[in-house]
């Protein structure tokens, strides 16, 4: 029998972190059935023995091995293809999960027939060994959204904080596996073939400052959000030209931060191509794109997939 719930999570070096997110995961409330499955990233220090050490204790915990570091956009992929559940909770491994986090991220899934619910992550200076959540309760706002895409687009949706079918996540495609990072690809792919979504203004997530190397260098993460983009816009030629705007901002926008972070990008056209993408005064065609796309690619320090 296949469980309601799989958590699915990939780790690259999170020894310090996994016993306490592990810890909450387990005082998970509520009639659930869940199963847990980790992929290993190639870890180099003992997150694999440590996980590991889960599966030897709980016969619903699943570790995926691999022998090359990929970044969790596959991985995440690989995840999903070997779990069992109705739903996915997609989660970071190095966070602390509210106690009624999935019981009630399942119960406004299946009350407002989403296939996609989003709670709120909140980050805290406090060590993670003393980080503790709070019950969520019932008395938390929400909205729900029939045009997912939409809401996508909007602010605050590239947390991982999600539930979502396992049958939305294979009719999107999941991640964007030409992106390291998953975060902004995830979204958008799920939202793009989502029916519903519900947007929980509920704590799901604490998130410790544990020194993650990808989610400090803000370059990485605009040369990913920027592919993120334009591979969509590139995939999707036939959407409205509001929607295809909203898009190519979003590429715009990413080009304008990378060059604050001292990406080699030209001043004068940058920002003309900025303000007239604002005022929706720009062909939205992804081909114009292109030269931005080739200095992304020279820049240094940026992990990419074909580096793997």
């Amino acid at each position: 029998m296949h469980p309601d719930v799989s958590f699915v999570l990939p780790v690259y070096n999170k020894a310090a972190a996994l016993p306490y997110f592990f810890a909450s995961l387990l005082a998970q409330r509520g009639d659930v059935s869940f199963e847990v499955v980790f992929v290993d990233d190639v870890s180099s220090d003992n997150s694999l023995e440590i996980l590991n050490g889960f599966a030897a204790q709980h016969d619903f915990v699943r570790v995926i091995t691999n022998t090359v570091n990929a970044g969790p956009s596959i991985r995440l992929n690989q995840g999903v293809e070997a779990a069992q559940g109705t739903y996915l909770a997609l989660f970071d491994c190095d966070e602390i999960l509210a106690p009624d986090a999935v019981e009630r991220m399942l119960f406004l899934a299946k009350e407002y027939d989403a296939d996609m619910v989003h709670g709120r992550g909140q980050k805290t200076t406090a060590p993670i060994a003393e980080v503790s959540v709070d019950p969520i309760g019932q008395d938390f706002g929400f909205k729900i959204h029939d045009d997912p895409l939409e809401r996508v687009l909007g602010r605050g949706m590239v947390r991982m904080t999600w539930l979502v079918t396992k049958e939305l996540f294979e009719k999107s495609g999941g991640c964007d596996e030409a992106v390291f990072v998953q975060d902004e690809s995830l979204a958008l792919r799920l939202a793009a073939q989502a029916r519903r979504i519900v947007d929980a203004d509920m704590i799901i997530t604490m998130a410790p400052d544990m020194g993650s190397h990808i989610s400090q260098n803000t370059l990485q993460l605009n040369h990913d959000r920027f592919l993120v983009y334009l591979h969509f816009l590139q995939a999707h030629p036939d959407l409205p030209r509001d929607v295809r705007l909203k898009l190519y901002r979003k590429c715009v926008s990413a080009i304008k931060k990378a060059r604050r972070d001292g990406a080699p990008f030209p001043a004068i056209p940058v920002l003309g191509r900025y303000v007239l993408s604002k005022l929706g005064l720009v062909d939205p065609d992804p081909k114009s794109l292109m030269p931005y796309q080739n200095i992304f690619r020279q820049l240094a320090n940026i992990r990419r997939i074909e580096d793997r």
